[in-house]
């Protein structure tokens, strides 16, 4: 395989990295506290080739960010339903130990533990948050009170850096506990969920652009191919 062709094939497939990156952005534009992607490419070399014969312009997937940017809060009127408004996070804790969310999507279970939309616990600064009674009232500082009174304060962190966030299905998050710290100048929001920060009009135009994109290393590929097919045949005659 030439160098053109390398360059084509290696265009192809990190066009098919930010065609999969896109849909699942689309895919999660009405979910709750969903922070986008974005991918970031670097310029490679194929070490395959004798160095005075390497092509330049090799692309490969440099890293893949989140966006952070908080989304828009819309009012539910659901008591159950909280949203951070600053840089802060929900905690929960899941099987593989404490996650951080912004979907703020949470439920009463029947004794009385707040969870999340995967039944995990949301802690609170002294532990899980337990409510007595089907009443909850959060203040905007995180302190809960239930039917008999105050019952803990919600645990809001901040990522001291947010590059170590590792994402983790489509709305949690881990990092390092050294990565972690409890959360100042925040606002919890009673009754209203945060949106997803991925545009749906963006994320549409996008997506044409990266499936033309895409198309257009194709079809390069394809006329080279068979110009190589010509020139073989050619050789043979």
């Amino acid at each position: 395989m030439d160098a053109a062709m390398y360059k084509a094939l290696s265009g192809a497939i990190a066009q098919a990295r930010r065609l999969e990156v896109a849909a699942q952005d689309l895919a999660n534009v009405n979910t709750s506290g969903y922070k986008g992607q974005r991918i970031a490419f670097s310029e490679v070399l194929a070490n395959r080739f004798p160095v005075s014969e390497r092509p330049g312009g090799l692309v490969a997937v440099g890293a893949q960010k989140t966006s952070l940017i908080q989304g828009e809060i819309h009012a539910t009127g659901n008591p159950f339903h909280l949203a951070v408004e600053g840089e802060g996070f929900f905690v929960v804790q899941t099987p593989r130990g404490e996650r951080y969310t912004r979907n703020g999507s949470f439920t009463l279970k029947s004794d009385g533990t707040i969870i999340s939309p995967n039944r995990d616990p949301l802690l609170g600064e002294s532990g899980p948050i337990q409510i007595t009674g089907g009443k909850m009232e959060v203040a905007a500082d995180g302190s809960v009170r239930s039917d008999e009174g105050e019952v803990g304060k919600l645990k809001i962190v901040r990522l001291k850096d947010s590059r170590q966030a590792v994402k983790e299905g489509a709305t949690l998050f881990s990092t390092a506990p050294t990565n972690v710290e409890l959360a100042p100048d925040v606002r919890v929001m009673q009754g209203g969920l945060e949106q997803s920060n991925v545009s749906p009009i963006d994320g549409m135009v996008g997506l044409i652009a990266i499936q033309r994109q895409f198309e257009a290393y194709q079809r390069a590929m394809g006329l080279m191919d068979s110009a190589t097919e010509k020139m073989i045949a050619a050789g043979a005659n």
